[in-house]
């Protein structure tokens, strides 16, 4: 048998990296080493922590802007997100390019698009980067400078805080069916207007807006564009109060006559308002008895028969009015396969809405939509058809009469001998 050796009394030590401490107690050294490895841990922690905080600080400081929460959207912009300062409170086209965009044509302005569905449409290239002063002046492609020109126009917004308008009057013209000296007298007839008065001026092309369109039959839905330039009117001049829709088939004949001091006055929507009567014909929703004319939103007259005529009508820049044009530009509303004319369409939505009915004034066409009639003397006087001194005269069905060249010429001719 063999037998251990036995250690010497006080001679057993225990090592400093074994894990049976006596008492469960470890050395001083490894402790001392264990605490200066937390503390320098700790030191590098806070330093890290320090130098980031700093670093936000400064970078709240020389960056203001990082402060706001507008930062989280991007930027408001039209149909097209480049944009053009416009240097003229009076936007319109170039009417001289009448001629030579008839020529183009519409397969020439946009890119035409077939999908695989069937489906053929023009689309609109939202992110089409306008032509700067250096490209025009080298660029001889006269064409070229046309289409260019036509784009571009409807990136132009009025930025401007002097000379800024309050009032704003908004048209589509139409290259396609009007030829040059009409289109000119009737840009014209506004921006003579508007130069009285120091109003503002937005005219748009009515093709600008077709590749928006699910549609794309200007002749069956032509009514249907007028949302969308107001709205468009409404961006462009954005801190205006009242924006005015003025038919192309209509002329303003009493340039004297300030729009504020006619129809925006409350004493006269008082007198012009129609108190109680069905929005549309048989329909059991009526305008209403009272209305606050310091709340109101929108202007609609309505004709004898009892339809809303939308050849002209008012609009504030409001919530009111920009949700009532934005739900007529909504295609679920405008594709809804009306077989109704776009009166009846307005009226429906006013229907569905009675917030947006309490701030619409409907008013007798006398104010601001007088219906042009030369069979009728300049002595039977109603309230509804033109007469000397009215605002505005509407040709009201002079297309299909084949008359509205006839109508312009004549009117705009004694629109200059007053």
């Amino acid at each position: 048998m063999v037998m251990k050796p036995k250690s010497k009394k006080g001679s057993h030590k225990v090592s400093e990296n074994s894990s049976q401490w006596p008492l469960g107690i470890p050395p001083l050294s490894s402790t001392k080493k264990y605490i200066t490895t937390k503390y320098l841990w700790f030191r590098v922690g806070s330093i890290f922590t320090g130098f980031c905080l700093l670093l936000y600080v400064f970078s709240k400081f020389f960056n203001p802007r990082g402060n706001t929460s507008s930062n989280n959207y991007p930027a408001v912009h039209g149909l097209y997100m480049n944009e053009l300062p416009a240097s003229s409170r009076l936007i319109f086209p170039h009417v001289e390019h009448a001629i030579i965009l008839k020529e183009i044509g519409i397969r020439g302005l946009y890119v035409f698009r077939a999908d695989i569905d069937g489906t053929k449409q023009y689309v609109l290239k939202t992110d089409d980067k306008p032509l700067t002063d250096e490209e025009k002046k080298k660029t001889t492609d006269q064409v070229y400078l046309v289409k260019k020109s036509f784009l571009d126009h409807g990136k132009l917004v009025y930025r401007k805080k002097s000379d800024e308008p309050e009032i704003i009057i908004v048209t589509l013209v139409d290259f396609e069916r009007y030829d040059l000296e009409n289109i000119v007298k009737v840009v014209q007839n506004r921006v003579d207007y508007a130069q009285i008065h120091r109003y503002g001026v937005y005219v748009r092309w009515i093709q600008e807006f077709l590749p928006v369109m699910t549609n794309q039959d200007m002749d069956t839905n032509y009514d249907f564009y007028k949302p969308l330039i107001m709205r468009a009117a409404l961006h462009a001049f954005p801190r205006a109060k009242k924006f005015l829709f003025i038919d192309q088939d209509s002329l303003i004949m009493n340039l004297n006559l300030s729009l504020k001091k006619h129809l925006l006055d409350k004493n006269i929507l008082d007198l012009a308002l129609l108190r109680d009567v069905p929005i549309k014909p048989g329909s059991n929703v009526r305008t209403y008895e009272n209305i606050d004319f310091n709340t109101v939103s929108m202007v609609i007259p309505q004709d004898e028969n009892g339809i809303l005529d939308l050849s002209s009508f008012v609009v504030s820049n409001d919530y009111y009015s920009k949700a009532f044009l934005e739900f007529l530009m909504d295609p679920i509303v405008r594709d809804f396969g009306w077989q109704e004319s776009f009166p009846s369409v307005v009226a429906h939505v006013l229907q569905w809405h009675p917030q947006l009915l309490s701030k619409t004034a409907v008013v007798v066409p006398k104010v601001m939509a007088s219906e042009f009639d030369d069979t009728i003397s300049e002595e039977d006087v109603d309230a509804f058809h033109y007469t000397e001194g009215d605002l505005v005269a509407s040709f009201k069905g002079c297309r299909a009469s084949g008359t509205c060249a006839k109508y312009i010429n004549n009117m705009y001719a004694r629109t200059k001998k007053t």
